[in-house]
């Protein structure tokens, strides 16, 4: 039986299957956040524009609202839309990894965005083109009805004006013209108004009922000198009851002795006359700028428009009016009544033969194979989605069978295996993963081994961590400063301070070849030989001697040990170091810098002859000391540290640091030298440790 790994809080059977209670918390499907939603401010917006819609809507239903409640309506249901996007934003923005979750979903979502949306803008686009077309053949076809009835009253006025001038008797003459027209055009209203040429005290002729408005009595003066005209006038709203539109035509005689003006009002019978011919009405007109009497208010519809959608059903027409006693130029606004369905049949039956049969039939039978063809786009496109969704659910099923698969082999049932059911891509990645499986328990035995070593590197850490200083020590007249960082768990370089005398201090840093544990061993026991050394006052030379053939034997081929050790006379302020083969020690003195270098090879080398060559080569060195003089020893990761292009860092620019701050205390000197080397890195790695001890020469009083 295979078990979790250590520290798993997961229990697991065998034999029994894991179930969703013992997937960990974010392996299952998030849940939806929609109870906090409700009660924020979108959520409080749909629910109060909610209740107050149906309210409204149910008054509705029983009375007719008045104009406020409408009003109220309507804002209402914007603040009900609104609150439903709103909404809707937040639950996909909160819930995105909710929803988004399965990967069916994002699949379908997909499939929503490559087939549902480019439908959805060109149908978007084609509603906004039909509309526009609708919008401009509905307009069209009223301004040329009304255009072509504004035509008719400027012949009925020519006529009249012809016949007044070959017919002595003017007044039965004129009754005898509204006789033949007014079964044709009723409210047509017809008048005889004497002209600039007119002798003195000509009476003015009328014919027919003159309900709209009282005859004109005279010519304003910009229809004087006018050979004709014919326009829409708009009565003021003080005038009697009836149509406010008016088409007036006005045409002199040859003689100019009269004029006539035919009146034909935009009333009831003309709405009727038109809906018999284009199979629209008017719902509403609006008037400004064609009076300058008493100012006209909104006309009052001449027929109700319906209820419900207007799209497809009204628009608004424009057209010029004329103010009767100024002539200046307005402009008037017709509300429309149009259903497609009849505008369609009445433009159908100009296509039609004699025996084609009804237009209405044809526009219906059109309209039915529009639907027809509607619906079938829809079945086509319903189809791809279900094939789709399909698709999707023959791959998601796939990845649950991998998802549980996976889980099973993290609880520790490293036999289960996934089935196989297809040869396609998902297919071999079920092979894959149960290939996987079955090396899986030897990988976890390797985790678990690098575990073991890690915690033993790390004891070693600590280990080696104690064997280097807790913090320098305290010497009157000396500052001193130390770092090391070790570039992995366990490093080799080494430094050490050891009192010889009151005033006496030796100082010791060494790097062992290579990193880890042996590193840290050979550390040690170089600790222990310094510690019996330093106590017997050798000399540094000395010291490095007896070093070399203790630890000849001891280390392996392949190790040695570079090493600085120097010995630190307050008393009479000198230094004596020697060094084996390692990096050198930098000593600031006033404005003098110099990088001391004496001869060395390094510790331990097993060939023959080593010993007597190290003897031969190792040379001490003495040098004074005075207030302000600063020494720096530290190890190759600090010279050899290497900037991403792959320059080093080297002795020279650290003796440049060191000298640049040398009136800083030992501790803000390796700060500064630390934040330079930082900084010429650059974010690379360490590649070795870096050590480092700076000392500053001061008095008694200030250490």
């Amino acid at each position: 039986m295979t078990t979790p790994p250590t520290g798993s809080s997961t229990r697991w059977s065998p034999g029994r299957p894991a179930g969703p209670a013992d997937l960990p918390a974010g392996s299952a499907a998030p849940p939806l956040e929609l109870g906090a939603l409700w009660r924020s401010g979108p959520g409080r917006l749909v629910s109060i524009a909610s209740v107050a819609l149906a309210v409204l809507l149910t008054l509705g239903f029983v009375v007719a609202l008045p104009h406020g409640l409408e009003v109220i309506r309507r804002i209402v249901w914007i603040s009900w839309l609104v609150g439903v996007a709103w909404l809707a934003g937040l639950v996909l923005i909160r819930n995105r990894h909710a929803l988004l979750w399965r990967v069916r979903r994002k699949l379908l979502l997909s499939y929503v965005f490559f087939g549902v949306v480019p439908v959805a803008l060109v149908l978007a686009f084609g509603l906004a083109a039909s509309v526009l077309l609708y919008v401009t053949v509905a307009k069209y076809v009223f301004l040329e009805n009304y255009a072509d009835t504004t035509r008719v009253v400027r012949d009925i006025a020519e006529t009249t004006a012809i016949e007044s001038s070959r017919t002595p008797a003017l007044a039965a003459g004129l009754a005898r013209r509204y006789d033949n027209l007014r079964n044709r055009y009723p409210g047509l209203s017809l008048a005889l108004l004497p002209g600039p040429g007119a002798v003195t005290g000509a009476e003015v002729l009328t014919a027919g009922a003159w309900a709209h408005a009282a005859a004109p009595a005279v010519l304003p003066a910009w229809v004087t000198g006018r050979d004709g005209l014919a326009t829409t006038i708009v009565l003021p709203a003080g005038a009697a009851a009836g149509p406010r539109l008016v088409i007036r035509a006005v045409v002199p005689t040859t003689d100019r002795t009269r004029v006539a003006v035919v009146d034909l009002p935009v009333d009831e019978r003309f709405v009727a006359a038109l809906k018999a011919e284009t199979g629209m009405t008017v719902a509403g007109v609006s008037t400004a700028g064609c009076e300058t009497g008493e100012q006209a208010g909104p006309v009052e519809p001449t027929a109700a428009a319906g209820d419900g959608s207007t799209l497809f059903r009204e628009t608004v027409a424009f057209f010029d009016c004329t103010a009767w006693s100024t002539g200046e130029v307005g402009r008037v606004s017709v509300d429309l009544v149009a259903p497609v369905r009849d505008l369609y049949a009445n433009l159908a039956a100009f296509n039609l033969s004699p025996d084609a049969g009804s237009p209405a039939n044809w526009a219906s039978v059109l309209l039915q194979l529009l639907w027809l063809l509607g619906v079938l786009f829809l079945i086509i496109q319903a189809s791809a989605i279900v094939m789709g969704a399909l698709l999707a659910k023959s791959i998601t099923s796939a990845v649950h069978e991998l998802f549980e698969g996976t889980e099973r082999v993290r609880l520790g049932d490293f036999a289960h295996r996934i089935r196989i059911e297809s040869g396609d891509q998902l297919g071999a990645l079920a092979g894959s993963f149960n290939r996987m499986s079955e090396s899986i328990e030897r990988l976890l035995h390797v985790q678990r081994e690098k575990q073991r070593l890690d915690d033993e590197l790390r004891i070693a850490r600590e280990i080696q961590k104690s064997l280097l200083p807790v913090r320098p020590p305290v010497v009157a007249g000396l500052d001193i400063a130390d770092y090391c960082e070790p570039a992995r768990e366990v490093g080799g370089d080494y430094y050490d301070f050891f009192p010889i005398g009151a005033r006496q201090v030796g100082v010791l840093v060494a790097d062992v070849s290579g990193k880890g544990t042996s590193a840290a061993l050979y550390m040690a026991e170089l600790k222990g030989i310094m510690l019996a050394l330093s106590r017997a006052g050798r000399s540094p030379r000395g010291v490095l001697l007896e070093v070399n053939r203790l630890l000849a034997d001891h280390l392996d081929n392949r190790s040695f040990i570079t090493m600085t050790y120097a010995v630190i006379d307050l008393e009479r302020r000198d230094l004596t170091l020697a060094r084996a083969g390692h990096t050198p020690l930098i000593h600031v003195s006033g404005t003098t810098t110099d990088v001391v270098l004496p001869e060395g090879i390094v510790l331990g080398l097993r060939v023959p002859g080593a010993a007597e060559k190290f003897e031969a080569v190792l040379e001490e060195q003495r040098r004074p000391l005075v207030a302000g003089d600063v020494l720096v020893l530290y190890t190759d990761g600090v010279s050899d540290a290497t900037s991403p292009d792959g320059r080093l860092f080297g002795d020279e620019a650290l003796a440049d640091v060191v000298a640049a701050n040398r009136e800083l205390s030992a501790a803000g000197i390796r700060e500064r030298v630390v934040r330079d080397v930082t900084a010429f890195v650059d974010g690379a790695d360490a590649h070795d440790d870096m050590t480092m001890v700076v000392m500053r020469v001061v008095e008694a009083d200030e250490a």
